[in-house]
């Protein structure tokens, strides 16, 4: 992703950028959400490269065009300021809605990932923006779910996952300019929860 130009009007997709998810492209096997439960796949994880993209495309504020919640919580940003991406079903897409060229610049080392989005600063050095995550609501299943392990022998159990929380949350932007506050909702999500 690091050193791609967008020019005004053009729109960007993270998931075109960066698949195809195999061995080949340089992907290791990592953990992935899939049908409720914490799976290896090639571009596990790619998710928290998208993610932080997605942050700063808001701090930017360019139009965002696609955007999917994971199906279940993550740990590593607050919800509703995830960007889910898989290929061939979900994407994060956004466009230049500036009237000069973007440029995005990525870089990792030390255990973080840093977006930056260069650009033409249109606003005011007064107006302050700040995104605000808000947990509508929570669930619980406290079910456990069995997966028969055809490797080993009856009667054999073993913990894989633990339950997870399911969270209904909303993204909340705040301008500041002009001794005035307004509030907009950026997006909605609705996270599963899951069973041990």
């Amino acid at each position: 992703l690091n050193g791609h130009i967008i020019y005004p009007g053009e729109t960007f997709s993270v998931t075109a950028a960066v698949i195809p998810f195999t061995a080949e492209n340089g992907y290791m096997l990592a953990p992935s959400y899939e049908s409720g439960s914490v799976v290896d796949s090639y571009g596990g994880g790619i998710c928290q490269v998208s993610t932080p993209l997605y942050n700063a495309v808001l701090d930017a504020e360019l139009e965002v065009v696609e955007r999917h919640n994971h199906s279940m919580t993550v740990s590593y940003v607050e919800a509703s300021k995830d960007a889910a991406i898989a290929e061939g079903l979900l994407d994060f897409q956004f466009s230049n809605n500036t009237d000069a060229p973007i440029y995005i610049e990525g870089w990792a080392g030390g255990g973080q990932l840093t977006f930056n989005i260069f650009g033409k600063e249109y606003r005011p050095s007064d107006r302050y923006v700040e995104y605000i995550s808000e947990i509508l609501s929570t669930t619980t299943d406290t079910s456990v779910k069995l997966v028969a392990d055809y490797e080993n022998n009856v009667g054999y159990l073993e913990q894989t996952q633990s339950a997870m929380e399911g969270v209904e949350a909303v993204l909340w932007k705040q301008v500041t300019y002009n001794g005035e506050t307004t509030t907009e909702q950026v997006n909605s999500s609705h996270y599963q929860a899951t069973p041990a």
